[in-house]
């Protein structure tokens, strides 16, 4: 996604650039210069003897990653909010000092080679602060490095073709930016001889990838052969510099097929076990139980397979011997057959068979020694059902279960309990508690004869938030003895699948001074005390609504900056989404406390602002500024201006620009 200059933008920068142009460089021009942006950007016109007169020289040697050394020449460009403000600047030796850059500013300093000595490389950096003209400031040394090409291939396994369909990207930048796929390295494909060319800096660690998701699905369609090649949905070398030639094998990820099992249960004399009931789950999470074939003496069950399905045997009891519960987990491997890992039996545990579309084999049931309590964990959910967030546990034998050995904490959210919210309780009048992990009700069932258990949420569990199953101990059904294993919790987080649409003007700019406008937002504390806040200058945070998790990309650009009613350029980048999640915020709690409250808290997995001036809410995002300012006034402006863009996950893409007081 790119920004959208708008015109007010594009004429201030174009007046800015003129500036940097003209031969006469006075620190007069330079602040005209700035200051006429900023009416451009604010629509006011301020005070001829409130401009800003503060500006940057920009230091730095160049050397070359390999040993340290000084380039013999290159060319210096800068580039602030995507307009060129200082356009390739010649500079013979490595050392190089650019003048009149604005203060406090993100900008790109583009570093090229005149003589293709190396690769070209861009660093974000801020300007830094400066209370004067052409202020110093000294950034050390930028290193680049020749280049290296680097071939890829990567076969397809299933059918020993190259594929061709990938991309491969690379990033070389130093600091950080959203500005950064701007500047990324790109494969091409050599169609004649199947391979992917790419060029990086030789001397600096460089990570490539390519999307193994082809069809945008969500899921990847190809599987590396190692899997130190796959990072998220991305095909995917750490160390790109340290070769010149890499092949890399990977595996067409199966479509989903009906597969039959037949399992033949058989005790330690090869005698086939019935009264068994099996269940198998495929790849598409559906269940299916076993019918007995009496011919062969086998148990017969069908599942979808793609990657991936599980038979659960639960305990069960043939001639007065009682067998413990058993698992079978079939995956595909990269050859195409399959690998067969059984738990809570006898003999083979681990091994390979081959994919066909009915599968045979033959388990032997572990028998359970009589009035024995050891209790195993034969398999434990990974992951809560999606329809319910219900958890499952297999066991080894029979279990009963009590609810109050049974629990679910929410881990992120937490209880505000007031001194004045109830004169019956023990939190004393002026005191406000804070608790964490929040216990949800839940409720429980048993199956497979006993020993599978599922614990169910009462309640709908609330999106953005994080959680705890915990099962403390249960009581072997056979010996009535209460037993606590290893392997039975889960933890797991909530997607938020709100419906609220993102609106840019629900993002706030606070200072959290317990004032809004110069006044208490809180005026007395729960014992009724009179709270007396000042109005002091203080940190800046940018608040942003949880309906940014709706957006695929959303990012700010500070351009100007109000404090006491003067007005200053100032440039600053801040990426708060990225690929659809949430990037470089915190969350936070907000709860609105008069300044002299006490708060004891508890148990807190999460931070807790009480001055801000929002309204209370469980979850907000933050980023801070950099800024340090107090509350916009009516009679004295405090603000920030950003230009804006965002997209949504429906490809939407709004941009615009917003000017936010402080609150």
């Amino acid at each position: 996604m790119k920004y959208v200059n708008l015109i007010m933008m594009s004429a201030s920068l174009c007046l800015l650039t003129a500036c940097f142009e003209v031969e006469d460089n006075s620190s007069s021009d330079v602040a005209a210069a700035i200051q006429a942006q900023n009416e451009i950007l604010s629509g006011t016109t301020y005070p001829t003897n409130e401009t800003l007169t503060s500006t940057v020289a920009l230091t730095g040697i160049i050397v070359n990653a390999l040993d340290g050394k000084e380039v013999s020449k290159a060319n210096v460009t800068i580039i602030a909010a995507d307009e060129i403000i200082q356009d390739s600047l010649v500079f013979t030796g490595g050392e190089f000092k650019i003048e009149n850059l604005p203060s406090n500013s993100d900008i790109e300093v583009v570093i090229e080679s005149t003589n293709e000595e190396f690769l070209s490389r861009v660093f974000f950096i801020n300007t830094g602060n400066s209370d004067a003209i052409n202020t110093s400031n000294d950034f050390g040394t930028f290193e680049v490095s020749i280049a290296n090409t680097m071939q890829v291939s990567v076969i397809n396994k299933t059918t020993g073709l190259p594929l061709s369909a990938l991309e491969f990207i690379a990033y070389s930048h130093a600091g950080s930016s959203s500005r950064a796929s701007k500047y990324k390295h790109t494969s091409t494909y050599d169609e004649v001889n199947g391979i992917y060319n790419i060029t990086v800096p030789k001397f600096i660690n460089t990570a490539i990838r390519a999307n193994l998701d082809i069809n945008k699905d969500g899921e990847i369609d190809f599987t590396p052969e190692s899997n130190n090649n796959l990072s998220g949905n991305d095909l995917y070398v750490s160390s790109s510099n340290t070769q010149d030639i890499l092949t890399l094998y990977v595996e067409e990820n199966m479509p989903l097929a009906e597969v039959e099992f037949r399992i033949t249960l058989i005790d330690s004399s090869a005698n086939a076990l019935l009264g068994a009931e099996l269940t198998a789950t495929g790849s598409d999470e559906v269940e299916s139980q076993s019918v007995f074939d009496e011919e062969s003496e086998q148990y017969v069950l069908s599942a979808t397979f793609g990657n991936s399905s599980t038979i659960e045997i639960p305990a069960f009891s043939v001639n007065d011997i009682d067998y413990q519960s058993s698992s079978i987990l079939f995956n595909m491997n990269s050859e195409g057959s399959l690998t067969v890992h059984v738990s809570g039996t006898l003999g083979n545990s681990y091994y390979k068979t081959p994919y066909l579309d009915i599968i045979e084999l033959a388990i032997m049931p572990r028998p359970t020694d009589s009035g024995t309590s050891n209790l195993e964990v034969v398999t434990a959910a990974k992951k809560v059902n999606v329809a319910d967030h219900s958890f499952s546990v297999f066991y080894s034998q029979q279990i009963t279960a009590s609810a109050s050995n049974l629990s679910l904490t929410n881990t992120s959210g937490y209880t505000v309990v007031k001194g004045n919210d109830d004169s019956n309780d023990i939190v004393l009048p002026g005191t406000t508690i804070i608790s964490g992990n929040v216990d949800v009700p839940v409720s429980f069932e048993t199956s497979l004869n006993n020993t599978k258990l599922t614990i169910t949420p009462i309640s709908t569990l609330t999106s953005g938030q994080s959680y705890q199953y915990d099962i403390n101990s249960l009581v072997v059904t056979s010996t009535e003895q209460s037993v606590d294993v290893n392997g039975d919790s889960l933890s797991f987080s909530i997607e938020d699948l709100s419906d609220d649409a993102f609106d840019i003007n629900e993002v706030r700019v606070d200072n959290n001074n317990f004032t809004t406008n110069g006044v208490a937002i809180t005026v007395t504390n729960t014992a009724g005390d009179v709270a007396n806040p000042s109005n002091n200058n203080s940190n800046i945070y940018i608040y942003l609504p949880s309906s940014i998790e709706t957006l695929q990309n959303f990012s700010l650009r500070l351009v100007s900056i109000t404090v006491d009613d003067i007005s200053n350029n100032s440039i600053r980048d801040y990426r708060f989404v990225r690929d659809g999640s949430p990037y470089n915020v915190s969350t936070l709690g907000l709860i609105q406390l008069a300044e002299n409250e006490t708060i004891l808290s508890d148990n807190l997995s999460i931070n807790i602002e009480k001055g801000s001036a929002q309204e209370d809410s469980q979850k907000v995002y933050s980023a801070y500024t950099y800024y340090y300012m107090s509350d916009d006034m009516n009679n004295s402006e405090n603000s920030l201006t950003f230009e804006y863009a965002y997209e949504t996950k429906a490809g939407v893409v709004s941009t615009g620009t917003i000017k936010i007081p402080v609150q």
